[in-house]
């Protein structure tokens, strides 16, 4: 026996039928079994040879639990829990846990409104789940205590991995118990007289032996007296689901942080406001001080009062001028340098930039001689022009006039 807390009810079949072939002939050869969780001194269960030897799978399994640093389990006899896959196709834990009992209706051969389905964790496959099918009677026992979770026995043996398609069996065998798991994840327990059957029934599948020697008519690998840890994805599952989910506890913590948080909060906004104030309130004094010092000069013993703004306002220097465009001014001296010298002319196109300066004018004129004279008009007059090529059909001649810079 070891120190672990560990609460086990009657180990009887799913339909209360007894799970071994050495189940006692008379009410005499019933064992108490002596938990030590608190509220189980009087849970028993049908030993099938030894009261001592019974509890391995439940002592391993409670066992690692604690060293997981988890909270000591109710365990649930294997023999009263059918471990299942299903294809779940549905987003959400909460979801996959309203649509798990449909998805095994027809499997479960009990009605639904008398066992109890949990989710487990994901298969491993696509989007398959395993899940725990458990008499509603066994999550509703008085003997099990509200806050410890709740673990089926099968899950003191982890499930082995298959190299292949084909499904690998872990078979622990000790006290006339056979503990089976699936390499899908679901599991059983049987007689061990009865293991033969199943076996074949599934097929001769490849197993691993563990434990006690398996009967000679199943073909195993023997792996050695002690079986692998349990899955530590196992250990972490809870039946405790729907209708029998722990109650909300450890809000008024979580209150109390959220308290606290928000008190900070307020703390935090309350310090940046008052430090606004104090800066506001000393700007108020510079300005006001600024504004006393100027009517002084004008007004000796005349007080400002509280508004200053309107005093500032007359202070404060007046705003530059913004600058004004360069092409008008200087579209403007073109023309009037051209006109003055009565030289007809027309622009067919122009284009303006302003940083640098610079005006493009397409100038059409009667003659060619007439563009050569506005070049040197336009530079007389104290404009920087760069002609292109000029050319003359028709009549009428043409040259692009570049003229850049302000004007002088």
């Amino acid at each position: 026996m070891v120190n672990n807390e560990i609460s086990l009810l009657k180990i009887t079949g799913p339909h209360n039928e007894p799970c071994s072939a050495d189940t006692p002939k008379n009410a005499n050869e019933t064992k108490k079994i002596a938990p030590s969780h608190a509220g189980s001194e009087d849970v028993s269960r049908r030993p099938l040879k030894d009261a001592e030897t019974t509890q391995v799978f439940a002592e391993r399994l409670a066992r690692s639990v604690s060293e997981s640093g988890r909270e000591s389990p109710w365990i649930v006899p294997a023999e009263a829990v059918s471990l299942l896959t299903a294809d779940v196709p549905v987003r959400g834990t909460r979801a996959k846990r309203a649509a798990l009992a449909f998805a095994l209706e027809d499997r479960i051969g009990a009605p639904l409104d008398e066992v109890h389905v949990a989710l487990c964790r994901p298969s491993g496959q696509g989007e398959g789940v395993l899940a725990a099918i458990v008499d509603r009677a066994w999550m509703a026992a008085p003997e099990r205590p509200a806050d410890a979770p709740v673990l089926p026995e099968t899950f003191a043996l982890p499930s082995p991995v298959a190299t292949g398609d084909a499904q690998v069996w872990a078979v622990w065998c000790a006290a006339g118990r056979a503990l089976v798991r699936v390499s899908d994840g679901t599991g059983f327990c049987v007689a061990a007289p009865l293991l033969p059957l199943v076996w074949r029934q599934a097929g001769q599948p490849a197993c691993d032996s563990y434990g006690e020697g398996l009967p000679p008519d199943v073909v195993a690998h023997r792996r050695g007296d002690t079986p692998p840890p349990p899955d530590a994805a196992d250990l972490a599952i809870d039946l405790r689901q729907g209708a029998f989910a722990p109650a909300a506890t450890g809000w008024v913590p979580r209150l109390i942080r959220l308290a606290a948080v928000v008190a900070l909060g307020l703390m935090v906004h309350l310090a940046i406001a008052l430090a606004d104030a104090v800066a506001l309130a000393r700007i108020a004094e510079q300005d006001r001080a600024i504004a006393q010092a100027a009517v002084a000069q004008i007004l000796p013993g005349i007080d400002v009062g509280a508004d200053v703004t309107p005093i500032l306002r007359r202070l404060a220097p007046p705003p530059p001028a913004p600058p004004g465009s360069a092409f008008l001014p200087l579209l403007a001296r073109v023309s009037e340098t051209l006109l003055a010298a009565d030289l007809p002319a027309g622009f067919r196109r122009m284009t303006f930039a302003s940083d640098p300066v610079r005006l493009s004018l397409l100038v059409e004129m009667p003659g060619l001689e007439d563009l050569q004279r506005a070049e040197r008009v336009l530079r007389d007059g104290g404009l920087d022009v760069t002609t292109g090529a000029a050319s003359a059909t028709a009549g009428i001649a043409e040259a692009e006039f570049v003229i850049t810079g302000a004007p002088r």
